[in-house]
């Protein structure tokens, strides 16, 4: 952005979006033009009533900043590209920028960077209280749907004018707060090609529901098996829904439930889920047989309740066709042997995803 700021002298930029994005590129955009005295009004037009609607959710109310683990592996899509961007805009910089405005951050799990306050609320009051300290205009309540290039500057709605503009209206994976695909219409009218989208980040519909385990959170692993392959897996705190399987671990396999839709693949696709990953077949089959032993006059019902939520035993005992209110006692090996395979890899064919309304 340096040279781009350095050649426009006394001239005009507007930025698309209040999110943290357009209000980033704004802050930086004036540094610049402050550090080569280029005199440049900056103006930013945000469609909802206020900046940075969306700063406030992330991390659950607490603002996930950045991540300082390795990025390699961690993108799809165009790696050349993202590689290239934080190739000029590594973690450390990012650091310094959040610093520069008095947001010290602290790490947790897996180099997750947070605001020292665990409060989302004061990085948007960071960035606002710098957005005054630099002059730059925030104009809310005002949609851009029409951008025409006009001469050696744009229009904006047929009423504002600028020289440069920077579109940082977001996607399309939180309407509510702001981000509800507008932009690409917005850059469709402009001649920009955009590539169908879908969400990266959502829920996995199941066909096989059980709406008795919705709110169950637990530990398990999921493997996306697309026309016999495995494609994607990972492991985490599965949240149990209505519709499917939420949580971590369905988000971060999810784009490619979403891509086998969006592109038409053929064949199915299945979700095998494993609640006991730190557990080998082996290991759950010596788990049952142990229990038998010793408490044989316990119920199936309470086979399970040491090492999984009560609500999933149950649907495991359902799954594996043993009647949960038969004596453990009772149990034939072909019964233990059904339920060590669907503790350990229970498949259910995948119907969609809840969009990215769920996102």
């Amino acid at each position: 952005m340096k040279g781009v700021i350095a050649e426009m002298q006394r001239k005009s930029l507007a930025i698309i979006g209040a999110g943290a994005s357009g209000m980033a590129a704004a802050i930086e955009a004036a540094r610049e033009a402050k550090a080569c005295g280029a005199d440049i009004k900056i103006t930013i037009y945000e469609k909802l009533p206020k900046v940075g609607k969306k700063i406030l959710a992330t991390g659950n109310g607490r603002c996930n900043i950045l991540n300082c683990g390795s990025f390699e592996g961690k993108f799809n899509g165009n790696k050349k590209l993202i590689n290239s961007v934080f190739d000029a805009y590594p973690v450390e910089s990012n650091i310094g920028f959040f610093e520069s405005m008095g947001i010290i951050m602290t790490e947790e799990t897996d180099g997750r960077l947070y605001p020292m306050s665990l409060q989302a609320s004061a990085v948007l009051d960071a960035l606002r209280f710098e957005l005054d300290n630099l002059g730059i205009e925030v104009i809310c309540d005002t949609a851009t749907s029409k951008i025409n290039k006009a001469n050696s500057f744009f229009m904006l709605n047929d009423t504002f004018q600028a020289d440069a503009v920077i579109i940082a209206g977001g996607g399309k994976s939180s309407p509510v707060q702001g981000s509800d695909g507008s932009c690409f219409s917005l850059l469709n009218s402009m001649g920009i090609k955009i590539n169908p989208v879908h969400p990266a980040l959502t829920g996995i519909i199941l066909k096989k529901k059980n709406k008795s385990l919705k709110g169950v959170r637990a530990h398990g692993e999921i493997l996306i098996v697309d026309n016999g392959k495995v494609i994607a897996s990972d492991i985490g705190e599965i949240q149990y829904t209505d519709y499917g399987i939420s949580g971590i671990p369905a988000m971060n396999v999810s784009r490619y439930v979403s891509e086998h839709f969006i592109l038409n693949k053929k064949g199915k696709i299945f979700a095998c889920i494993n609640v006991l990953p730190d557990f080998s077949p082996e290991d759950i089959y010596s788990y049952i047989i142990r229990r038998k032993k010793s408490n044989p006059e316990l119920h199936c019902e309470d086979l399970l309740s040491g090492i999984i939520p009560k609500k999933l035993a149950i649907a495991k005992l359902q799954s594996s066709g043993i009647d949960i209110n038969k004596k453990i006692c009772d149990l034939t090996k072909n019964e233990i042997s059904s339920l060590t395979e669907t503790l350990n890899s229970e498949v259910f064919e995948i119907t969609g995803t809840p969009g990215f309304e769920n996102s």
